[in-house]
């Protein structure tokens, strides 16, 4: 795949993900995937491969909120194998708060697949809702 093949698969996954549909997002990651979330809360460190991402990030997550998180691609560049997209992010909590946050992706594919991402996000947000 090339730039722009990436970034339509981003793109496009993110758009299902919108509309409730997860299923291309998680098709694009590569079995060896690795997610870094950066900053002080509970998922601040890197998750490798889809057991130690599914138990230890997704899981929580899902514990946390009242379905998924409805993301908003507002910018998305592409350049050989990097994706960045920039999104607004919407939830809301089991217990009825409100999560929106604002997220930038750094993607890094291979074989079409996403094989790292690095996510930076409003970091307290994520604290005060998740610990």
């Amino acid at each position: 795949m090339n730039s722009s093949d990436n970034n339509q698969a981003v793109v496009h996954a993110y758009a299902a993900m919108a509309a409730g549909n997860p299923a291309p997002y998680l098709d694009l990651l590569s079995d060896d995937i690795s997610i870094t979330m950066f900053g002080d809360h509970r998922f601040g460190r890197t998750f490798k491969g889809r057991t130690d991402i599914n138990d230890n990030l997704f899981g929580p997550i899902r514990e946390v909120l009242d379905g998924s998180i409805r993301m908003n691609v507002t910018n998305v560049a592409a350049e050989n194998d990097i994706v960045v997209a920039e999104a607004q992010g919407e939830a809301r909590t089991k217990d009825g708060r409100s999560y929106k946050n604002t997220y930038c992706f750094v993607f890094k594919f291979a074989g079409g697949k996403i094989v790292e991402s690095r996510e930076y996000m409003d970091t307290q947000l994520v604290k005060a809702t998740f610990g």
